[in-house]
């Protein structure tokens, strides 16, 4: 768990520990939504009824909820022997999942309370007894989690761009050798499109950098608007995008997916000023054009100059 890199990998690695020592059956994680403690969100979840959780516990009101008020107002871990009499659960979660054992613990960074860890059992499971023991190693799980959820974030923090919340250059680089690494066991081809916005250093100088830091949120939250879940979008430079499309089956495609983002930015209006903004856009195809990610963005960014070269000339 120490070694985790993400969220998703943290709590599978924690639900097999779970499972192992205290026969759990499913293992949750929910954050804050907001600093009044009223609504927790569903952050990951692993193990038994994982979607029927997902589905239909995506947040939790905590205000109304008396096992969740002492979750968050202790420090220790708060067990539930047998959900289904304990006066303290939401009867109405427990009958719809048939818990039966729970234990949550709140988890705390630099003082501050962001969540909790929890685990369970179902009724085919039945109740689970715990030891103080077992609790107290729960306790210390707990601390743990909140540990590598700190080492987490700032390593995703340091992968972002922080203007746009895009991944940047280096956020690129880690997740491309995924991406990539996933098509080539699928033998699936990777669209690489690098995107550059035209003249946008003037844009800066007659309207200032808070109108030209605008234009880049906007187009940014264009990409996130249009793009699949399953693509992934990174901004590079100034005003320079890479975006990876997975899973390609022809050029029609990207250039379907080229012409939708030019449709919906071509007006936008940062600031109260009517700027007609517009790309040029080049791309590079996995494997056909090759297989190492720096010179798939070399060459989309070298044809992405030759549209730009034509688009003057038609001007």
């Amino acid at each position: 768990m120490y070694k985790a890199d993400t969220i998703d990998s943290m709590i599978v690695s924690l639900q097999t520990e779970m499972e192992l020592l205290f026969g759990f059956n499913l293992t949750w994680l929910y954050a804050l939504e907001d600093n009044c403690k009223k609504t927790s969100q569903l952050i990951s979840v692993v193990g038994k009824k994982q979607k029927e959780v997902e589905a239909k516990y995506p947040t939790i009101n905590i205000t109304n909820d008396k096992m969740m008020e002492q979750i968050f107002n202790s420090d220790a871990p708060v067990y539930v022997e047998d959900a289904r009499i304990d006066p303290r659960t939401d009867k109405e979660i427990v009958s719809a999942l048939d818990y039966r054992t729970l234990i949550n613990c709140q988890l705390s960074l630099h003082g501050e309370s962001i969540g909790l860890i929890g685990a369970g059992t179902f009724g085919s499971q039945g109740v689970r007894v715990m030891s103080i023991d077992e609790i107290a190693y729960f306790s210390a799980l707990s601390n743990v989690v909140s540990i590598t959820l700190d080492r987490i974030s700032y390593r995703e923090k340091s992968l972002l761009d922080p203007l746009t919340g895009l991944k940047n250059k280096r956020g690129l680089e880690v997740n491309a050798e995924t991406l990539l690494a996933l098509a080539r066991r699928n033998n699936q081809s990777v669209a690489v499109i690098f995107i550059d916005i035209d003249n946008f250093k003037p844009i800066n100088d007659q309207f200032g950098h808070d109108v030209g830091d605008q234009a880049l949120i906007t187009f940014s939250q264009c990409l996130k608007n249009i793009l699949r879940r399953s693509d992934f979008i990174a901004r590079v430079g100034g005003d320079e995008f890479v975006l990876l499309l997975s899973d390609v089956d022809d050029e029609s495609c990207i250039d379907k997916l080229i012409a939708q983002i030019n449709a919906e930015y071509t007006l936008i209006k940062p600031h109260k000023n009517n700027l007609n903004i517009t790309f040029s856009a080049g791309y590079a195809i996995f494997p056909e054009d090759g297989t190492q990610l720096n010179k798939l963005i070399n060459l989309a960014d070298k044809r992405m100059y030759q549209v730009k070269s034509f688009q003057k000339k038609l001007l």
